[in-house]
């Protein structure tokens, strides 16, 4: 689906997908910022995958979730500009790229999300042992809340679209025509 500049672009749909846009960059940062931080120490009795304790670098899985909303807000980003700046109905190469970032973005932060709601697993060998929240429940808990920001921020996306490429039903239809020129009086 191109995207070409609408007369929504000035409408409150232009005005909420912009919006939607921004909350999608903001909870971007969010999740990255949750996620690089979402570390803990081992509970008491409790093994932990590290003598010390437990933090999103110990797995690729949440490193990549990481990379993930980082690039996603920085795209995001980039896109919202060229919405707001008008570029991204100007030319065909404008409107192709910002259908590209779209699609990335949104396979970046859905990837993340399910990376980071699949940390209950991590290190459960199979459900064979205890994995790593069963000795690190706080460094679980901000690892999901990331996934959560992630999901929203897809959410955001999808709806931003929605409201962009999809048309409303109380728009104006253009009056039928005569066939007699516009200012047909019979």
């Amino acid at each position: 689906m191109a995207r070409a500049k609408s007369s929504s672009s000035c409408s409150g749909r232009g005005g909420a997908s912009l919006a939607l846009r921004i909350a999608t960059v903001a909870l971007s940062v969010v999740s990255a910022v949750m996620t690089a931080t979402a570390a803990a120490q081992p509970a008491a009795g409790g093994a932990a995958p590290t003598s010390g304790g437990v933090s999103y670098s110990d797995y690729s899985s949440l490193r990549y979730s990481l990379a993930a909303t980082v690039i996603c807000a920085a795209l995001q980003a980039a896109a919202v500009w060229l919405e707001a700046s008008g570029r991204a109905g100007e030319a065909k190469a404008a409107a192709s790229l910002a259908e590209l970032v779209d699609t990335a973005a949104q396979v970046l932060l859905y990837s993340s999300a399910a990376l980071s709601f699949a940390v209950d697993d991590f290190g459960t060998c199979g459900r064979r042992v205890a994995g790593v929240c069963a000795a690190a429940g706080a460094f679980c808990l901000r690892v999901r809340a990331s996934g959560a920001a992630s999901l929203s921020a897809g959410v955001a996306l999808s709806v931003s679209l929605y409201l962009k490429d999809v048309p409303v039903s109380d728009e104006r239809k253009p009056e039928p025509r005569c066939g007699h020129g516009c200012h047909c009086h019979h």
